[in-house]
């Protein structure tokens, strides 16, 4: 990715943030990256297309800090702490303050469905190949690794907007876990 592309989407998470997806403009996405419409236009055709890059940019982060952190990590459980940390918890508070949050998860709203799957499934597949060493456990369970990782991204990703606060949150979060550990075998 470009620096260029960079300064955007950067200043695109911005814009969504402040303003939420719905009411940032394009204008303020070009402002917000130092840059004029057309140099915006030339690289991105509308919104949906920076929501897109956005929302991989974002998963692509994400996905790398799990991965390097995980290497540190002994077991699945410290895994499983460490995803939810860096995928989860790290933006409750900003899902719960930015306008429209609720567009941009749940595809609502300027082209946020293609985003969110993508960014979905760097994440599942993340969790997929952890649980990949467990395969004939989740087997005998009747379900997959891929499964499994869909089930544990999808209920702690709907967390965000259903958790009161920080310790409901990690309260529902840990019994995720701990549901998603016992189909491993790791109980």
């Amino acid at each position: 990715m470009s620096e260029r592309d960079q300064q955007i989407l950067e200043a695109a998470i911005a814009q969504f943030s402040r303003y939420g997806v719905r009411k940032a403009t394009m204008g303020d996405i070009a402002a917000g990256a130092g840059i004029s419409r057309q140099t915006l236009y030339a690289r991105y055709a509308n919104k949906a297309e920076i929501i897109d890059a956005a929302m991989r940019l974002i998963t692509e982060k994400v996905v790398g800090q799990v991965s390097e952190a995980w290497l540190e990590a002994g077991s699945i459980s410290e895994k499983l702490d460490i995803f939810l940390d860096y995928a989860i918890v790290r933006f409750f508070d900003q899902v719960k303050q930015m306008p429209d949050s609720i567009d941009l998860m749940t595809g609502s709203g300027d082209g946020g469905t293609s985003a969110r799957h993508g960014a979905e499934q760097g994440k599942i597949d993340l969790l997929a190949g952890l649980f990949e060493a467990r395969r004939d456990k989740l087997t005998a369970n009747g379900t997959s690794p891929r499964d499994l990782a869909d089930f544990f991204y999808q209920g702690s990703a709907s967390f965000l907007f259903t958790a009161r606060d920080l310790g409901h949150l990690k309260a529902l979060l840990a019994s995720l876990k701990r549901t998603t550990l016992m189909m491993l075998g790791e109980s």
